[in-house]
């Protein structure tokens, strides 16, 4: 697992949920958080992760969205650069443990996350998962 992929997943989990209010880890300037997802073809293809990962996928959405939450507010009251460093290796930290108490790796999370980006039907259940509001 890599920085930018934490950031990425991060990144991902707070633009597919529109989640304004939220601020997010991958702000921190991360290049990776503000790169788009490449298209992955149709976006009413069938998803291929199967039921059981979305829902362990959502799960940790919703931990991973309240570790930003959380570590984003700490960060922007926050002024001294290594004071900074510290809080988003132990949020990087808690968003792998939310991920992985779940059964999952971060390259299943970021990819369940990537193909939610692209279908809308997958998006859903993953809110819904995440107990997330659905999005238009």
């Amino acid at each position: 697992m890599t920085d930018r992929t934490l950031f990425r997943a991060s990144a991902v989990a707070l633009i597919a949920a529109a989640m304004a209010s939220a601020p997010a880890l991958a702000a921190t300037g991360s290049p990776a958080a503000a790169a788009p997802a490449p298209a992955t073809g149709s976006m009413s293809a069938a998803p291929s992760a199967s039921p059981q990962t979305i829902a362990r996928a959502g799960k940790a959405l919703h931990q991973v969205l309240e570790i930003n939450h959380s570590y984003g507010a700490k960060l922007a009251h926050t002024t001294d650069p290594a004071g900074k460093q510290r809080l988003i290796a132990s949020a990087k930290d808690k968003a792998t443990t939310a991920i992985t108490a779940q059964g999952l790796t971060v390259r299943q999370y970021d990819q369940v996350l990537a193909e939610a980006r692209q279908n809308p039907a997958l998006r859903a259940r993953l809110f819904a998962a995440a107990g997330l509001p659905a999005q238009k």
